[in-house]
């Protein structure tokens, strides 16, 4: 037997197992989910079959999520009323800035009072149907099926994909492993309307974003807030 011989299977099962090794690697880096520290999504809202509710009232309403790090920054715009909620994962409290009627309005929050508002999420359950996906901004999105105490369930596609380093509610979705690009939610606690990701950046977010007025809002009891979800 040739003393090349084994020196040539050698090479050969090394050059295989380099292959195989190449191909994991490749597999693990399209399969692992990204984290990311700066992002800036807009979703476009639909109403469905609410056909009372005016067209053109939801044609310029939308939503923002902002995520600088560990603080997020969610703007609802809807029918002439804002509302911004800003948070920041290493403090303990939640800032909610409303405009109406050319009016600027701010209710600062605790923790536990900001979680109070989203009581009915608590023991939510989710079940994921992976047969029914959809591709939303290029992602390959997972149907996910939330239900609450009292009931009710909340459709979403997320993308598990991404994640962010900071939820855009600690208190909402935060069983869901993932980026939600689409969901349904009551607004003006009436209207039921899907929220669909249309445009999506993960450039730097200025930090001037998520700076906290301390003149021209007037200061609003959280105790008298009402979920604007």
């Amino acid at each position: 037997m040739s003393v090349f011989k084994p020196i040539k299977i050698v090479l050969e099962t090394g050059r295989l197992a380099l292959i195989i090794l190449v191909l994991l690697g490749c597999f693990t880096s399209l399969s692992a989910q990204k984290t990311v520290g700066d992002l800036s999504l807009h979703y476009e809202l639909t109403a469905g079959n609410n056909q009372h509710l005016d067209s053109n009232m939801i044609k310029s309403a939308s939503k923002t999520l902002l995520v600088r790090g560990g603080m997020s920054k969610s703007t609802m715009v809807f029918n002439g009323f804002s509302q911004s909620i800003i948070y920041n994962q290493n403090g303990d409290k939640a800032y909610v800035l409303y405009h109406l009627n050319d009016q600027d309005y701010m209710s600062v929050l605790s923790k536990q009072q900001w979680e109070n508002q989203y009581g009915k999420y608590r023991d939510m359950k989710v079940d994921f149907d992976k047969k029914d996906s959809k591709k939303i901004l290029g992602y390959n999105c997972i149907k996910a099926i939330a239900t609450l105490k009292d009931g009710a369930t909340i459709n979403m596609y997320y993308t598990p994909e991404l994640k962010t380093t900071v939820g855009d509610n600690p208190y909402e979705f935060k069983l869901i492993p993932g980026l939600i690009l689409e969901y349904e939610a009551q607004v003006m606690h009436k209207y039921k309307i899907t929220f669909t990701a249309t445009k999506i950046s993960f450039n730097p977010v200025p930090a001037a974003d998520f700076i906290i007025p301390k003149e021209g809002y007037r200061l609003l009891d959280p105790n008298r807030l009402k979920q604007e979800d």
